[in-house]
């Protein structure tokens, strides 16, 4: 079930792992989660990871654009005809020069 309101943001990101880096792009993103697709393996269920967001300063609204750095978990995940969906909770984030 989702509680929060969810943006669809499409950004390229890079996901690292305990084992290793995969590219993927945000499909939408919440205060509290995030849903990526990739081409590569998706991560196991729990799986830690890691990741940086670069908001677009016309999206934001704001002078620059905003980066966020994200640590999460794997929550669910989906094999389709367009790759893997991952759907990962966001435990912590820090915003450059700032913290949750």
């Amino acid at each position: 079930m989702r509680n929060g309101v969810r943006f669809p943001l499409r950004l390229k990101v890079r996901v690292e792992t305990e084992q290793g880096t995969f590219d993927a792009e945000t499909e939408d993103v919440s205060a509290s989660g995030v849903l990526f697709r990739t081409q590569a393996e998706a991560p196991a269920i729990n799986a830690q990871l890691s990741w940086t967001m670069v908001l677009p300063r016309d999206t934001m609204g704001t002078p620059t654009d905003t980066v966020v750095h994200c640590i999460g978990r794997v929550i669910w995940r989906n094999s389709g005809q367009g790759g893997q969906q991952v759907g990962a909770v966001i435990d912590s984030y820090r915003i450059a020069g700032g913290a949750k």
